[in-house]
């Protein structure tokens, strides 16, 4: 009788931890628990001009070393350039010898990987004065950018 009580006991702890267990589950299932862990962060993207046939922006392109570009509806954006510290637009931009027809387009990003990366080509931005040096981190991070962004959309 008295191991009987015991596993009755026991019975009922497991019973009542299974579920509390399948309650909190079905809550978090109603919820949109991605949201929580997919932070949005704001970067700024260095666009050398929309335009509106592939084969100007192919030729805009020639006098630099390294672009990305994506069509949208207004065109073909041509972007030499990711940052997510504003102060590094204008280094970015002299570093590439180009003072014309750059503008600096802010969108939002939720990917992690790609964040943690570009912290750290930032860093060496921000601490760097050669002009080669930035060229290559920025040819590093919008490879990343075309990688983990673009191509999972």
């Amino acid at each position: 009788m008295k191991y009987l009580k015991k596993i009755l006991f026991l019975c009922f702890i497991i019973f009542l931890g299974v579920f509390s267990g399948i309650y909190i589950y079905r809550q978090y299932e109603k919820e949109n628990t991605l949201e929580v862990f997919n932070e949005e962060y704001t970067v700024y993207l260095l666009q050398y001009g929309v335009y509106s046939k592939k084969d100007s922006m192919i030729e805009a392109g020639n006098n630099i070393s390294d672009y990305f570009y994506y069509e949208d509806s207004d065109g073909y954006h041509l972007i030499i350039g990711i940052t997510e510290n504003k102060e590094n637009t204008n280094k970015i931009r002299d570093s590439f010898n180009i003072t014309e027809n750059i503008y600096t387009k802010e969108v939002k990003i939720k990917n992690n990987e790609f964040m943690e990366s570009l912290r750290q080509y930032d860093n060496l931005v921000s601490n760097s004065n050669n002009n080669q040096e930035i060229v290559a981190a920025e040819k590093y991070i919008l490879s990343k950018y075309e990688e983990l962004i673009l191509n999972n959309e």
